[in-house]
C-alpha cells in the first residue's frame, strides 16, 4: 500500500494512533518508521528528510505479510524456520522481522529484515507493540484444528507436518490442537461431535493429507453447518447452503493433491503453511451429489464418469504402488476403452449465453422426440454413448494434468466447467488425453468435434437402464462407477444422480492465482 506525503501527514493527524520512532538498517541508514495501527501499515522515510520535504513515497510494509516480530533472530534455511530457539548472540536493540514474499510466481517464503534501534528500551516498547497489533489483525487465525493423516503421500505426511508446517504455526504463535487420524472418517467424526464451544471458537481447521482427507473434512463441517440453522443439505433444490464459520487449508501429503494445487498454482507444503500462517482468504465453490432424497457427497474439485471413473476404480486395487498406480490404471483402462450409455440434463450458469448448436442426442432419445418438451430445472441434455464425463468445480491442477483439466474454471466464480467426450475412438481418446497431460485443456474444445463443454450450475446423469430395453441392450448397460474427488463412488443402475453448485460455499486460507498463462511445470511421466 503506496502513501504520499499528503495521505501520511493526514494520517498522522487523524484521531486513530499513530507511533514513530527512528530506526537504522543492516547498511547503516537511518530511517522513520511509522506504524498506522488502523491501516495495520509500517512506513519507512529518511529520516534526513522532514515529512515536508519528502519527495519519494515512504516504503510501506503490510503487517498482514509479517509472520513474526522477533526480538531474538531464528534461524532460516531456504525460506523456511528450521530452529526457533532464540539466539543468544542478538545484538540488545535489534529487531527481526519475518515477512512472507512471492520467491517465484507461485512458491512464497519468508525473508528475514533486521532493524536497529536507538535503545534496548525502545527496542522493547516497539517489539510489544507489533506483535500484539499483529494479534489484532482479524483475519490472523488464533486457534487451528490440524488433521494428519500419517499414511498419506507414501507415509510421508507427519514428516512434512513436522518440518513445514508445525514451525511456522510456533513462529506465527498460534496455538493448534493435532490429530492423526487412525481410520476412515475418524475427522468426520471428530468434527461432528465437537462440542459447541469448539466449533464456534476455532478460526481454521487444516488438512495435512491428500484430497480424500479435505473432502471427509469438508463434508463434515458443512453437514454441521447446516444442522445449526436447521437446513436440509439432503435437498437438492435448497436455494443456498450455510458457509462453516471456519476456513480451511490443506498441506499437501497425498498422490494426486488437486485441490490444493488448484488454489495456490502449486501443491508446496511450505506456500500452504504460510497462507495459514499470514490469514489469506479466498471463497471456494462446492457441489453436491444427490441420489433422490439422499445426499452421497461434497465435492470442491473435480466429478467424473466413464474412463477417469474406470482408472479410480481399478487404482484402489493397486495403492501400493504409490501414485504410478494411476499411470498403469490408465494404460489398462486406455486398452479396454469402455464406453457408457446415459443421458447427461444440464442448466447452464448465469450469465452464460446458450450454446449455437447443442451435440445431436444418439438414438434411442425420448426427449428429443417428445414435441414441446420443456424442463425448467434442466433446459438442455445429451443422450450418447460418453467416453468421458468430466465436470471441474475448480481447475483441478496435478502432477497428472499441471496445466488443469479445467483451466478457465474460477475456484469461486459461481460455475462448473462440464465437458462431454462423446463416442471417440481409442485413438483420439489416447491424443484427448495426452493433450490434456501435457498443455491442459485450453485447445481441447476445437481439437475434437466430439468434445463439447458447457459452463453449467447443475447437472444429472441418468443411466443406461433407466433409458432403453434392458433386455435387448443387456449387455451394453453396463455402468461405470464416479471419480468424485479421488474417491470412488458406485452409481445405481437404476436411479439418477443430480449435481447441484453452491457457489462460495467455503472460505479458505488462500488467494487465487492466475492459472491460465501458467509457467512450465513438471509432470509425471507415463
Amino acid at each position: 500500500m503506496a502513501a504520499d506525503v499528503s495521505s501520511l501527514r493526514s494520517n498522522i493527524s487523524s484521531s486513530h494512533a499513530i507511533h514513530m520512532t527512528t530506526i537504522q538498517d543492516t547498511d547503516g541508514e537511518y530511517h522513520r518508521m511509522t506504524l498506522d495501527d488502523d491501516r495495520n501499515v509500517l512506513y519507512f522515510a529518511p529520516a534526513s528528510d522532514s515529512v515536508q520535504d519528502t519527495v519519494e513515497p515512504p516504503t510501506p510494509i503490510e503487517l498482514s505479510e509479517v509472520v513474526a516480530v522477533k526480538g531474538s533472530r531464528i534461524k532460516l534455511r531456504y525460506g523456511l524456520p528450521v530452529n526457533l530457539e532464540p539466539n543468544l548472540k542478538n545484538a540488545p536493540d535489534e529487531l527481526y522481522f519475518y515477512i512472507a514474499f512471492k520467491r517465484d510466481k507461485y512458491r512464497w517464503r519468508l525473508r528475514e529484515v533486521t532493524y536497529t534501534f536507538m535503545s534496548p528500551s525502545d527496542k522493547a516498547m516497539w517489539l510489544d507493540l507489533l506483535c500484539s497489533t499483529i494479534r489484532k489483525i482479524k483475519c490472523r487465525p488464533q486457534t487451528l484444528l490440524v488433521f494428519v493423516n500419517p499414511f498419506g503421500g507414501n507415509r510421508r505426511a507427519k514428516r512434512i507436518y513436522k518440518r513445514q508446517v508445525e514451525p511456522l504455526l510456533e513462529l506465527a504463535e498460534i496455538e493448534y490442537k493435532l490429530i492423526l487420524t487412525e481410520r476412515a472418517n475418524h475427522a468426520f467424526d471428530v468434527i461432528t461431535n465437537l462440542s459447541e464451544e469448539s466449533w464456534t471458537s476455532i478460526d481454521g481447521i487444516v488438512a495435512v493429507g491428500g484430497d480424500g482427507l479435505f473432502n471427509e473434512i469438508l463434508c463434515a463441517a458443512v453437514k454441521r453447518a447446516q444442522l445449526d440453522v436447521e437446513k436440509d443439505i439432503a435437498d437438492g433444490d435448497i436455494s443456498s447452503l450455510e458457509t462453516p464459520p471456519m476456513r480451511f487449508g490443506i498441506i499437501a501429503a497425498g498422490s494426486a493433491n488437486s485441490i490444493v494445487s488448484s488454489i495456490h498454482g502449486i501443491d508446496d507444503g511450505p506456500t500452504a503453511a504460510i497462507h495459514i500462517a499470514i490469514g489469506s482468504r479466498c471463497y471456494v465453490d462446492a457441489a453436491t451429489v444427490h441420489e433422490g432424497d439422499n445426499l452421497l457427497r461434497i465435492s470442491a474439485n473435480a466429478m467424473s464418469y466413464g474412463w477417469l471413473g474406470d482408472v479410480a476404480r481399478h487404482s484402489e486395487k493397486y495403492r501400493c504402488m504409490g501414485p504410478f498406480r494411476y499411470n498403469w490404471s490408465a494404460l489398462r483402462t486406455t486398452i479396454r476403452h469402455p464406453k457408457y450409455f446415459g443421458r447427461v440434463d444440464f442448466c447452464l450458469a448465469k450469465n452464460v449465453d446458450p450454446p449455437a448448436e447443442m451435440p445431436k442426442c444418439s438414438y434411442p432419445c425420448v426427449r428429443c422426440e417428445t414435441e414441446d418438451f420443456d424442463d425448467e430445472i434442466y433446459p438442455y441434455h445429451v443422450t450418447s454413448d460418453f467416453t468421458h464425463l468430466i465436470c471441474c468445480v475448480m481447475p483441478c491442477v496435478s502432477a497428472f494434468s499441471p496445466y488443469g483439466l479445467a483451466p478457465f474454471a474460477g475456484i469461486g466464480d459461481g460455475s462448473m466447467d462440464l465437458a462431454m467426450v462423446c463416442n471417440v475412438s481409442r485413438f483420439a481418446n489416447l491424443e484427448i488425453m495426452l493433450k490434456v497431460f501435457f498443455n491442459g485443456g485450453q485447445g481441447l474444445v476445437p481439437f475434437h468435434r466430439n468434445v463439447k463443454v458447457f459452463r453449467v450450475s447443475r447437472f444429472s446423469f441418468t443411466p443406461a437402464n433407466l433409458l432403453r430395453d434392458q433386455e435387448e441392450y443387456a449387455k451394453r448397460n453396463k455402468q461405470s462407477t464416479w471419480n468424485l474427488d479421488g474417491e470412488v463412488v458406485p452409481q445405481s443402475a437404476w436411479k439418477t444422480l443430480h449435481f447441484r453448485l453452491h457457489s462460495r460455499l467455503i472460505s479458505f486460507f488462500g488467494r487465487e492465482v492466475d492459472l491460465k498463462k501458467p509457467t512450465r511445470r513438471h509432470v509425471l511421466c507415463c
